[in-house]
């Protein structure tokens, strides 16, 4: 068997390990080559990382396009013909499903298990255990992403397939066999700063088992498995939300919110995402902006709800809001790159409709890079730190999971931790378990902007087809009066058209292709 390692995977290798090496350069090594020593099976298992953020937050944020946050701006994007329902999921397609991608990396984990099986003996066997911990761990990030697709059901493989074909498991086998795996990791994986930054760890084990056991419902195992992050006393909240979005490998800085990351270098590996995403006034493609739905859902600074009807917060919309709104959006008026952002009509970001600008009224700030003036100088390859989860998602499924089994105070508490680093200084309170829910979807809806939980958070708590499927996306028209004065008209940006989310979305379908080779496999009820 060879192991195919990719030469971009090399190069990737030096952004997670500082071994002194020089590898032998070859499309593919033998066995032998692969597990001869500790810093072959070092660069053998990066190849896996790419998996938890190669592309930045592209992916996140067209996910969350899906959803009532953003809106892309071309009215031919994917996002926007799904919402009107002139592109529909089906099982032959479907945008948004991971099948034959999820089962490829499966069959990958599974061929670096074995051969770790076969040829381990030639390792110290600490070594062993850890890079088991690892591929483990990214296979039950594979399922997961199988699993909260297809209703938690998909075809379980601990090892390399012997038989041609599989049945589909249950939900509850998925969930156990995830968790089984994530278990193994906790136990053999080092702790924070054992291991260079960017590496797999027990907080990361931790973590995403808490997050996997929240999907499943699976409440008490949820806590605790956050708890375990919580008490670790190697993760916190970063000082400041805004901050936190701006961190880049190569500043070395301790950062206690980052659970799992994947670092940037540039030039040599970065990325394009404010390229793509930014406003025309940065020389950006402006290719999405976030909605009036969320803009108006970020709090006074009180923590007082913001109401267009009231006349103060009309007269002025973007004064004394929340800090997370001034770090995550960029509205008319905000100060950015030397410049500021004009979205009125006619500006140089101006509303309008039809791609390459603003169909809202603003623009995402949060994941940009807003130290280089692009405007001026152009574009290079970016390198701010992508996060697949902080601590802060830890306080927030704690508060959830805790909620779900009727503990308010613990679930506020975490709930509180979270808003507090917001800036707000009033707690925030509930009685009841529906009461805390509707607080906790505020929070998660805010604090997790742009980051690509949106579009699951709605379909797990049930509420997608509600929500989605009568959505109306709004935006700001912003006429300017003159240089002090502007008129602000708050309208549907859907040109009347209605929005497209039917009940079978909770599940997407089998893939037609995977039907008709495996006999083993139905299709789910309401995809017949």
């Amino acid at each position: 068997m060879k192991y195919k390692i990719k030469i971009a995977a090399l190069i990737l290798s030096f952004l997670f390990w500082s071994c002194d090496i020089e590898p032998e350069i070859t499309d593919s090594y033998s066995d032998e080559v692969a597990w001869s020593s500790e810093e072959n099976l070092e660069l053998y298992l990066n190849t896996f990382y790419p998996l938890i953020g190669q592309s930045y937050y592209s992916p996140a944020v067209g996910l969350d396009a899906n959803t009532d946050i953003l809106k892309m701006n071309s009215p031919t994007d994917y996002q926007n013909l799904m919402a009107y329902g002139s592109i529909e999921i089906t099982s032959a397609s479907n945008p948004l499903g991971n099948w034959n991608w999820g089962y490829s990396w499966i069959r990958t984990c599974n061929e670096f298990l074995d051969g770790l099986k076969k040829n381990g003996d030639k390792l110290d066997p600490l070594i062993v255990k850890r890079a088991e911990g690892e591929v483990r761990w990214f296979r039950a990030h594979v399922y997961f992403e199988l699993a909260k697709r297809y209703g938690g059901q998909a075809i379980l493989f601990d090892d390399l397939p012997k038989e041609e074909h599989h049945p589909l498991s249950t939900s509850e086998v998925t969930w156990s066999f995830i968790e089984k795996d994530l278990d193994f990791a906790a136990l053999n994986l080092p702790n924070k700063g054992e291991v260079p930054l960017g590496k797999l760890t027990k907080g990361a084990a931790y973590g995403l088992k808490a997050r996997v056991m929240l999907y499943a419902e699976r409440w008490k195992k949820a806590s605790d498995a956050a708890k375990e992050v919580m008490d670790m006393g190697q993760y916190g909240l970063y000082p400041s939300y805004a901050d936190l979005f701006k961190l880049r490998r190569s500043a070395n800085i301790n950062n206690p919110e980052s659970i799992v990351e994947f670092g940037f270098t540039s030039p040599d590996f970065g990325y394009s995402f404010d390229y793509f995403y930014t406003p025309p006034g940065d020389q950006g493609y402006s290719q999405v902006s976030p909605t009036e739905n969320l803009v108006s859902s970020y709090q006074m600074a009180d923590g007082s709800s913001f109401d267009w009807d009231n006349p103060a917060h009309k007269d002025s919309p973007y004064a004394n809001r929340e800090e997370r709104f001034y770090a995550s959006i960029l509205y008319n008026g905000s100060e950015w790159k030397g410049r500021n952002i004009e979205t009125f009509v006619n500006g140089v970001d101006g509303f309008a409709v039809g791609g390459g600008t603003t169909s809202t009224g603003y623009y995402m700030r949060k994941l940009f890079d807003g130290s280089v003036k692009t405007q001026d100088v152009g574009f290079e390859p970016g390198e701010l730190t992508y996060y697949y989860m902080r601590y802060a998602e830890i306080l927030l499924i704690y508060g959830e999971a805790m909620a779900q089994q009727d503990n308010l105070v613990e679930a506020l508490k975490a709930l509180n931790e979270v808003r507090e680093r917001a800036g707000f200084t009033q707690l925030v309170d509930a009685s009841t378990k529906k009461g805390f829910m509707d607080l906790l979807h505020h929070e998660r809806k805010i604090e997790l902007a742009f980051e690509g939980h949106r579009y699951w958070d709605l379909r797990r708590w049930g509420l997608a087809s509600d929500i989605l499927g009568n959505l109306q996306w709004e935006g700001t028209k912003i006429t300017k009066i003159d240089d002090s004065n502007f008129e602000y008209e708050v309208l549907n940006i859907d040109n009347g058209r209605n929005h497209n989310f039917p009940d079978r979305y909770n599940r997407f379908p089998i893939p037609t292709v995977e039907l008709q080779r495996n006999p083993l496999i139905k299709q789910f009820p309401e995809w017949e």
